[in-house]
């Protein structure tokens, strides 16, 4: 029954998406595989998966080839995407309960970028471990080094200053299994640049 209640969001979600950036549907097609795996009881699924899926439908209404790496462009997107994630949730009758609140996280979810690194909220934490972990899968760092026009060495450094930038500011990984995933993805596209 979540899983039938997710596909619909998805399937709402898509024509956004593919309005936005160029990789985002593989990006939320990812976190939507990959998430599940590492749920444990202290995360609400039900606020969480929809946020997963709808985080970054704003950039639909961002000018097109805006630099989304810009921090004006990082907020305009978050308030755009947490109107979009409220049509489609009331289009799709989700609990109004979760409504607000699914609607507040995606509107705070790149706060990381302005220095916030969730420790109050674990939800949030939860979800920018995963979406920051993209960049080193194997999709997402084809995807993210082509956005940012670097070479593969060069950008497998950059996703390790960010990683540092985030131990900075405090931010942690959920749980060791989730740190140790970063870890082996990390292990693998090392690997890669042999």
């Amino acid at each position: 029954m979540k899983e039938e209640i997710y596909e619909r969001i998805l399937n709402e979600a898509i024509p956004f998406y593919k309005k936005g950036r160029k990789g985002d549907i593989e990006h939320i097609k990812w976190l939507y595989e990959t998430v599940p795996n590492f749920l444990d009881e202290s995360i609400d699924e039900g606020t969480l998966m929809p946020v997963v899926l709808l985080h970054d439908v704003g950039y639909a209404r961002v000018p097109k080839d805006s630099d989304s790496y810009n921090l004006d462009i990082r907020k305009l997107h978050s308030e755009e995407g947490a109107k979009i994630a409220k049509e489609i949730l009331e289009k799709i009758d989700y609990p109004k309960e979760k409504i607000f609140e699914i609607e507040r996280l995606i509107l705070k979810h790149d706060n990381w970028a302005f220095g916030d690194s969730f420790s109050d909220e674990p939800v949030l934490l939860f979800f920018q471990n995963f979406d920051f972990m993209w960049m080193a899968s194997k999709k997402g760092f084809e995807i993210c080094r082509q956005n940012m026009n670097k070479e593969p060495r060069e950008f497998y450094e950059q996703i390790k200053k960010f990683q540092e930038a985030n131990i900075e500011r405090g931010t942690k990984w959920h749980s060791k299994e989730i740190g140790d995933y970063y870890i082996q993805l990390m292990g693998e596209r090392k690997d890669e640049l042999r």
